[in-house]
């Protein structure tokens, strides 16, 4: 059975881990050895996400099965991507599940959440920026309603990438 929670202060360090595992094993083949440890330190280090863990406007939603954290999802409140406007807007930061537990439907659980979680708080639109060359991901967004609606660059040391904003309005 899986379960999802709310991450809370103590999950630093657990995230970190899910952080890099789930990262690292999806992007090692695609980046320099140099640039993916960079970017893990950065982004993955216990004190950032001691701050955001703390951070009203940042929730991450942890996913267990059989108290083994093997997927989360990271969201940003009233964050603005592209042309949204004035549109009360939620960010899917991040969304990862464990290499082995893919295909499970964990990512819909995870997905689902996020999206209830994103109307009961009132947000008219939820939107995230994906990989022009992750396929599977797109596609998986695509069943949930989200649409294209612009790029931008996303940088992950010498390598510059066109992540795609997709949006799915509530």
């Amino acid at each position: 059975m899986i379960t999802i929670k709310m991450g809370a202060l103590e999950d630093a360090v657990l995230l970190r881990n899910l952080c890099c595992d789930t990262f690292y094993k999806k992007w090692k083949s695609t980046n320099s050895e140099q640039d993916m440890q960079t970017y893990m330190n950065d982004f993955f280090a216990v004190e950032r996400l001691e701050i955001e863990l703390q951070d009203s406007e940042i929730t991450y939603l942890i996913a267990q099965s059989e108290g083994i954290s093997i997927a989360y999802a990271k969201i940003k409140r009233n964050s603005y991507g592209g042309e949204l406007g004035n549109l009360k807007s939620l960010e899917v930061q991040r969304m990862y599940v464990m290499e082995e537990f893919i295909g499970q439907g964990i990512g819909q659980q995870l997905m689902s959440q996020v999206l209830d979680m994103a109307r009961g708080e009132k947000f008219e639109v939820v939107w995230l920026g994906v990989w022009e060359k992750n396929y599977q991901a797109i596609e998986f967004y695509k069943r949930f309603g989200f649409g294209f609606y612009g790029s931008h660059d996303f940088v992950l040391g010498e390598d510059i990438t066109t992540d795609l904003l997709m949006k799915k309005a509530l």
